[in-house]
């Protein structure tokens, strides 16, 4: 299976791009795509819109995160990026939760003493 995120960067590495509208994948400059492109930007859809479903997901959460939090644009992103990874394959589940959890923490303190 084909890594939704590598897909995409291509695309947008020729000038081109992949959206989503509703649940429909919408390739704009389409025309700068080599051939083949198209087909195998198909074959992946499913995958590409799951990918840029959560991608939107984040973005609203960094958001959120940056406003409500009072932490930088670049901060609220690496957090939101870190509470939505999965727990990577050398990792105890319980462990990288663990993590996590104490990464925000630190997060969030620095950015309240940073408001004081």
């Amino acid at each position: 299976m084909a890594d939704p995120a590598q897909i995409i960067e291509k695309v947008r590495a020729y000038g081109a791009n992949v959206m989503l509208d509703g649940q429909k994948l919408i390739i704009i400059n389409r025309e700068k795509l080599p051939a083949g492109a198209m087909e195998f930007i198909k074959k992946n859809a499913k995958q590409i819109g799951v990918f840029l479903d959560n991608e939107g997901n984040i973005e609203e959460r960094a958001a959120i995160i940056e406003f409500d939090g009072g932490l930088t644009r670049q901060t609220a992103e690496y957090l939101t990026h870190l509470l939505h990874a999965s727990t990577p394959a050398d990792a105890n589940a319980a462990d990288w939760s663990w993590f996590v959890s104490k990464a925000a923490n630190i997060i969030e303190r620095v950015a309240l003493r940073g408001a004081a």
